[in-house]
């Protein structure tokens, strides 16, 4: 029986004949699916055999989706992923309850070296990223994966109590024996059975390439998200039985992704994102549209838009259409795949997005608007014209009233700042706004706010040589405090946050609430930080994930976010005068605090 279902798994061809329609899983199919996803992740990044970390997993489970799809009963599925396994990864066992039993681990000899994985974060999975490694080369960002050879005495230490392997539930009834260490000879065995050609890339066609997308991604987070809380409150495992049977209902590369995001978006994480893999595996992010919209008292408002565009467009008008479709539908669809802290956010974000979206599918859009007076009317919207641009911005520090100064930390730099300083050191009052993402000058600009060294938050990598985080520690260089510079700045402060402060900015954000550098002002930050990583999925999708988590000193923030000293929500009205209702209220804060 073994040796015919062997025989079967070898047959199945490499590109399947593409089906007329998407044939939706059973609850059989999706068990027996989720079972090979799990079985797959952790002999892929932890079973050390040289040949086996060798192969290309994308072929593994094209080949053998087919036929552990088909299995009828936990009994089959045992049978069917054992034959998977034999000529792949001959030492691990998968047993079916009540006959299974434990497995001895063999007793390691002092005079003999042994092999195991052990992953600093996830430096695997990265063909046809050359321009990411070299960027995280230039970054020192240490990702790195190999299997280590080490004597009796290291992998007693690493090991401690003879836990040398791994024992998982694959379903209720089925389970895997993974060994995670192996003697020179298993770690020098040769594979059984070739698997033939790779699969060059993972085609939103086939059925077989659109579960096996979703099982890579489910495992690069699985395996390597460091913020395991977060991961457990998004229901990660539960999620993957759900994914797998949307993607199992597409046919294009675009439902094939909205399915991966959404999926992707159950973690309220920023850094969290997929999408179509380029030859570099960079993409290239437009200006910002000189039209801009904003989520505001429960409506889409125009928040910017060209003065040739006005009055049709002016702010404050109310988009209550797109196409003859309800914005608010349109939104529905958007957010569902979009990472955030809360339902609102994910509204804000999509609000934000909405104009991208519909640019990918048409040139134009007919919109209709309602202006201050309720008056509908409609207006053909051609993207071209409200393409932005990078010139012509106001400097990057400038006086907004009397004594007040704005610093636009998204753009300062510390020439800028050295600049600007005879003015900034007669000041009475300060505006730092990092709703944007912050240069990285502003580490250097911030030890003038304060007579106290600055101390920010340390980030960490995990160190990995099990599945799932079991016993995982985390290795990361402490951060040096920040000295004091002269001259000090005794202006009062205040720097305006938002959903976009997130990664970098929301360590800004922190450094600022720890040091009590000044308020806070505006909304929740976006509750992401850490260092990212990158995998390219099925040589088809590049993934982004945080791969590297943040040691906080305080209070942890994320999934959660900063909340804010002085909560800002901008009104409609704000926006149709003009006004950026943030940045007011610091002003008028801080103006009534600043001495005279």
């Amino acid at each position: 029986m073994l040796r015919s279902i062997c025989l079967l798994l070898a047959l199945v061809p490499l590109v399947a004949t593409a089906a007329p329609s998407p044939l939706p899983l059973s609850p059989r199919e999706t068990r027996n699916l989720t079972a090979l996803t799990k079985l797959v992740g952790d002999v892929k990044y932890f079973y050390p055999n040289r040949y086996t970390a060798r192969l290309s997993w994308e072929a593994v489970l094209v080949r053998s989706i087919p036929v552990v799809r088909r299995a009828p009963t936990d009994a089959a599925l045992a049978r069917t992923l054992a034959s998977l396994l034999l000529p792949l990864a001959p030492e691990v066992r998968i047993q079916v309850a009540p006959e299974a039993v434990p497995v001895p681990a063999a007793l390691l000899l002092a005079a003999t070296t042994y092999y195991f994985w052990e992953h600093h974060g996830l430096g695997l999975d990265k063909t046809g990223l050359p321009v990411v490694r070299v960027m995280m080369q230039l970054a020192a960002l240490p990702y790195a994966s190999a299997i280590r050879e080490e004597p009796k005495t290291v992998v007693d230490s690493l090991f401690p109590g003879g836990q040398h392997q791994y024992v998982a539930a694959l379903t209720d009834s089925v389970r895997l024996v993974l060994p995670l260490i192996l003697t020179q000879t298993q770690y020098r065995q040769p594979l059984q059975r070739q698997l033939g050609h790779r699969v060059r890339r993972l085609m939103p066609s086939e059925s077989s390439h659109r579960l096996a997308t979703v099982m890579l991604t489910w495992n690069i987070i699985q395996h390597f998200y460091p913020y395991r809380e977060v991961l457990a409150e998004a229901q990660w495992e539960a999620a993957l039985a759900l994914a797998l049977q949307q993607a199992a209902n597409t046919t294009t590369q675009a439902q094939l992704l909205q399915a991966c995001r959404v999926l992707l978006a159950r973690l309220p994480d920023r850094h969290v994102r997929m999408s179509p893999k380029t030859r570099t595996g960079l993409s290239i992010v437009p200006p910002p549209w000189a039209l801009q919209l904003a989520w505001v008292e429960g409506q889409v408002v125009v928040r910017q838009s060209p003065q040739r565009l006005r009055p049709a467009l002016a702010p404050g008008t109310v988009v209550t259409q797109v196409s003859g479709r309800p914005v608010a539908e349109l939104l529905t669809e958007l957010e569902g795949s979009i990472p955030a802290t809360s339902p609102v956010v994910a509204r804000q974000v999509a609000t934000e997005a909405l104009l991208s979206e519909l640019a990918a599918i048409a040139p134009t859009a007919n919109l209709t608007l309602q202006d201050s007076s309720g008056a509908s009317y409609s207006y053909s919207l051609a993207f071209k014209t409200v393409q932005g641009s990078l010139y012509h911005q106001l400097p990057p520090v400038r006086e907004v009233t009397p004594g007040c100064f704005y610093l636009d930390a998204a753009r300062l730099r510390y020439a800028d700042f050295r600049r600007a300083l005879p003015q900034l050191q007669a000041a009475r009052a300060l505006v730092v706004d990092i709703r944007q993402r912050p240069t990285y000058d502003l580490l250097r600009i911030l030890p003038h706010f304060s007579p106290q060294p600055l101390l920010p938050d340390s980030t960490a990598t995990p160190v990995l040589r099990k599945p799932n985080f079991y016993h995982v520690t985390f290795r990361g260089a402490t951060t040096r405090a920040q000295a004091p510079q002269l001259p000090l700045l005794p202006a009062s402060k205040a720097f305006l946050v938002g959903p976009h402060t997130y990664s970098y900015g929301e360590t800004i954000a922190e450094l600022v609430r720890r040091h009590h550098l000044g308020l806070l002002v505006g909304q929740p930050t976006g509750g992401t930080n850490g260092e990212m990583n990158f995998a390219a999925v099925g040589r088809a999708y590049l993934l982004s994930w945080t791969g590297r988590r943040v040691m906080h000193r305080g209070v942890g923030y994320q999934g959660k976010g900063i909340a804010p000293d002085i909560l800002v929500v901008p009104t409609r009205q704000n926006i149709r005068l003009g006004q950026d209702a943030e940045l007011a209220r610091a002003l008028e804060r801080l103006q009534l605090s600043a001495p005279r």
